[in-house]
């Protein structure tokens, strides 16, 4: 989005609405203002971000939530000149979304599906809950985890219903791996639609972020420095629904003279998940979030990357992972676990079908790393960046026009 409005098209970004907890924030000493309730923040000239607020997210409320968000998306979108409305609809799980579209004016509407939602945790494993549902609950924080819907569905049900539902009223719908491709192809097949109106667009790295690795290797991040070479990077968070954490551990324990450095948060759609054994390993670095915006320091002065997913519903189904491209755009060997995602690019990374590959391949990519590999992978990433993903989009939405 930040692209199109340096396109010179006016964007109006949604965020999903702040919901309970997060709202707790805004009347921390310091925080509490006209702007920060208004949830309305100018980026630049052509980029206006509305942060919405519901103050309860459950029926009937949500009913009230749904009236107020349209009316304000109405009024703001009142003020830029009248050109086409594009409708370009990122995630599905927006409060009362049915009936929150159905309030907007729009001359297209875009379904962009990055995820195999189906698979989340937090859908994967919902409950049914019955239509009006009414109780008595102490605890306001703990209603918040139960999803409602006018369909009566959450999980995995749910999450199909309202895909099917956009997969209908959709215009374009863009896909960012084949399996999700796939899906909705079959999708639109059965309710009756053209196949055709599905893309296959592959999620993209920010190579210009990333590619200046000389540069960034003159500032080491001081928790980076004293990590001993080869340093071996993982970004993302650590979820065992998506990361195969026991393959870091192999990986660990068979080099132990390497060091296997993972950046971001732990746990955060997994609270259980034990890591005390990979933490006992003295070769192993959990260094925290990081901001994105300093990332490109971490992987210039890193040696190979590894995405080391397990395979799944999730991960076959409908995954991408950004920081693929990102990566090569640093010049990394990169070492991945065989996800349909990677196949077109094979020549320039390490696509291992056992755990057992994905060891020796770490081994491999730093024997036979060189100046001509790193060329080679940067200038795939050069032709997979954001900027042309979104005149791919312009395209085909242009043949609408």
């Amino acid at each position: 989005m930040t692209r199109l409005s340096k396109l010179g098209h006016n964007v109006l970004f949604v965020n999903p609405p702040t919901r309970y907890k997060a709202l707790k924030n805004l009347f921390r000493p310091g925080h509490l203002s006209f702007k920060s309730l208004s949830g309305i923040r100018k980026e630049n000239e052509a980029l206006t971000i509305y942060s919405p607020i519901n103050i309860f997210n459950f029926r009937p409320f949500s009913i009230i939530n749904t009236w107020v968000h349209s009316q304000r998306i109405g009024s703001l979108l009142s003020a830029y000149e009248k050109r086409k409305t594009i409708l370009w609809v990122y995630h599905f799980d927006f409060p009362d979304m049915e009936n929150f579209i159905k309030k907007l004016e729009y001359d297209l509407l875009i379904y962009d599906v990055v995820d195999e939602y189906s698979a989340f945790p937090e859908y994967a494993k919902g409950k049914k809950v019955n239509k009006g549902i009414v109780a008595f609950i102490q605890n306001l924080d703990e209603v918040l985890k139960v999803r409602l819907n006018q369909s009566g569905f959450s999980g995995k049900k749910w999450v199909v219903k309202r895909e099917e539902w956009l997969a209908e009223k959709s215009d374009l719908i863009f896909a960012s791996a084949p399996g999700l491709v796939t899906k909705f192809k079959n999708m639109c097949l059965k309710i009756g639609k053209d196949t055709e109106e599905v893309y296959f667009l592959p999620n993209s790295g920010d190579f210009e972020r990333f590619h200046k690795v000389e540069e960034y290797k003159k500032s080491v991040p001081e928790d980076l420095a004293g990590i001993p070479r080869p340093r071996i990077l993982s970004t993302g968070a650590l979820d065992s629904y998506k990361v195969n954490i026991g393959l870091i551990e192999m990986c660990a324990k068979a080099y132990p003279g390497f060091s296997f450095v993972l950046i971001g948060p732990e746990r955060l759609s997994d609270p259980d998940l034990d890591l005390s054994s990979l933490k006992s390993l003295k070769n192993v670095f959990l260094l925290g979030l990081k901001p994105y915006e300093i990332l490109p320091y971490y992987t210039a002065s890193s040696d190979a990357f590894i995405i080391p997913y397990n395979l799944n519903e999730y991960t076959i189904g409908g995954c991408f992972p950004v920081k693929f491209h990102d990566a090569l755009s640093s010049g990394l060997p990169v070492i991945v676990t065989n996800l349909p995602a990677y196949k077109p690019f094979s020549n320039v990374c390490y696509i291992a079908k056992s755990d057992e590959e994905f060891i020796r391949f770490v081994k491999t990519a730093l024997m036979e790393d060189s100046k001509q590999k790193f060329i080679q992978r940067q200038a795939v990433a050069k032709k997979n960046t954001w900027d042309i993903k979104v005149e791919t989009q312009l395209k085909l939405i242009g043949t609408f026009y």
